[in-house]
């Protein structure tokens, strides 16, 4: 079906007669009729009753049907051809994307690789914080989006990616490494080793049960994970992490048991100011993302 042709009987079912939408057009009137013509031959029904010089034209039922629909057609052709003349001006952004030092790495690198491929022209500005950090920046405006656990509050909207259990990495022989699961009171009378990285897990951990205060706890920190995990295979406390990564990284010789907390989860999204009008290269970010 030619958009064209259904643009001109809408033209004229508006202004009422051909003549006034030749006008506003600027095509003559055997060509508007043609275009009409052609439109009720493909569709096989009457659209428009022909009316004298003077007289308005009006819509058959048919044609009032046709006349309903032709609007949305030629709303969503016009916003079609914008958004894709708006992703072809994709040359010279800039996305701001904060990253945590815990779980983005494994989450989040293929898709950086994949926009990098898919949108050459977009400049990537990286922010690495703790989460809690990264979410005060999207706060501001600083960044537009972030990767984080999900907000508790309600001012930032969010996209799932991933959610995992939590595990405790425990050094080897260590009192509780013959456990089958573990609570955080627990936990709570051990050293640990505080990924500094981790400040919104470490904060929720707290608040679950007051009695675990990492930074009291803590017998070192680091905001590298490799060496967290090194620390606490050489004896130094234990750590609780997301099980994928504890899987994917942990040294000989620790041990790994499951965590039980229903008031505690780990769940990674991205995150944005809620109600922003994100720039384009962020919409094409969140849409790889989803996908």
């Amino acid at each position: 079906m030619d958009l064209k042709n259904l643009r001109y009987f809408v033209e004229v079912t508006e202004h009422g007669s051909f003549s006034k939408a030749s006008r506003t057009l600027h095509v003559t009137q055997s060509a508007l009729s043609k275009a009409v013509q052609l439109l009720e031959e493909e569709l096989g029904a009457t659209l428009l009753v022909r009316s004298r010089p003077g007289v308005p034209s009006r819509l058959t039922p048919s044609g009032e049907v046709v006349f309903h629909h032709a609007k949305g057609l030629l709303s969503r052709s016009k916003q079609m051809l914008t958004d894709v003349n708006l992703l072809n001006s994709l040359v010279t952004g800039v996305l701001q994307l904060g990253l945590p030092p815990l779980g983005s790495t494994d989450q989040v690198a293929a898709v950086l690789t994949e926009f990098r491929r898919r949108f050459p022209q977009v400049e990537l500005q990286l922010r690495e914080q703790g989460g809690q950090a990264l979410e005060e920046a999207v706060r501001k405006g600083e960044i537009e989006l972030a990767i984080s656990l999900r907000p508790d509050g309600n001012d930032l909207a969010w996209l799932p990616i991933c959610e995992e259990p939590l595990v405790v990495v425990l050094p080897p022989r260590h009192p509780l490494a013959n456990r089958h699961r573990l609570t955080l009171p627990d936990l709570a009378h051990h050293p640990w080793v505080q990924l500094q990285g981790a400040s919104i897990l470490n904060h929720r951990i707290k608040l679950c049960c007051p009695a675990v205060d990492v930074s009291r706890l803590q017998a070192a920190k680091s905001d590298n994970l490799a060496f967290c995990l090194s620390l606490v295979a050489a004896n130094a406390g234990l750590l609780v992490l997301p099980r994928l990564l504890a899987q994917h990284h942990i040294p000989p010789g620790v041990e790994i048991v499951p965590l039980e907390c229903a008031e505690l989860e780990w769940q990674l999204v991205a995150i944005w100011r809620k109600n922003a009008q994100l720039s384009i290269a962020a919409q094409q970010w969140l849409e790889l993302l989803a996908s």
